[in-house]
């Protein structure tokens, strides 16, 4: 084969790349062509002229397979990666969790995450390992301008003012900028010291309206959700 030498990119078909690295991994000439739904005296001429083109032999004959010269295990993992960078650029709205580095900040009650955070840890270490999360503190009842400031990138909780308008806007087919879905289902509970008067029976609304209540609120709002109930 002719010595190396430079490269006019330009008049490069950049389809014998593909062809390179198909055959670079299967190290196999059938394989390869079956993997890109060529037949073999393709993948061969697409070899030659890669050949003719980069000046080097790039794979030998070697069994029932094909053998890698040195310049082509050098070339090898930089024309994977292009490719592979380019497949990325090309598919911008493809996540692969494996391959992901994200930090993605989420927003939510202290309940809300002792609730998910444990079990979503779990999932992105199997699975996504690269990936990492940062828990905020929800204080409003509408993260609409927490998420449009790019302060969080999902927000958890209970938003029924929100959720109502964002479902008029869809039935009027306005633009919606939020997508939403339901996670799961909680109840409220009531908790109360033992010895409390209404330990020991039925608890009525007339009952728990004229308890005295600890309102724990991170907003600094001096009532909650039942009480607007």
């Amino acid at each position: 084969m002719p010595a190396s030498r430079s490269l006019n990119f330009r008049t490069l078909d950049l389809n014998l790349l593909r062809v390179f690295d198909e055959v670079m991994s299967e190290r196999n000439l059938t394989r390869a062509a079956r993997n890109l739904s060529l037949t073999q005296p393709a993948v061969s001429n697409a070899l030659r002229r890669l050949r003719e083109a980069l000046g080097d032999e790039l794979v030998r004959r070697a069994g029932q397979g094909v053998e890698p010269t040195p310049r082509a295990l050098a070339l090898w993992p930089s024309v994977r990666e292009a490719l592979r960078q380019l497949q990325v650029s090309l598919s911008p709205n493809v996540f692969v969790p494996a391959e992901a580095g994200n930090a993605f900040v989420l927003a939510m009650a202290d309940a809300t995450a002792a609730e998910i955070i444990p079990g979503l840890v779990e999932i992105i270490e199997a699975e996504a390992p690269g990936v990492s999360l940062r828990v905020v503190p929800l204080t409003t009842r509408d993260p609409r301008r927490l998420l449009d400031e790019e302060q969080a990138d999902l927000a958890i909780g209970y938003f029924p003012a929100v959720l109502a308008d964002l479902t008029a806007r869809e039935q009027d087919e306005s633009a919606v900028a939020f997508g939403h879905e339901r996670l799961y289902d909680g109840q409220y509970v009531c908790v109360m010291r033992r010895e409390h008067p209404l330990a020991g029976e039925a608890l009525t609304l007339d009952g728990f309206c004229a308890a005295r209540h600890m309102l724990v609120s991170y907003s600094g709002r001096p009532y909650g959700f039942i009480d607007e109930a």
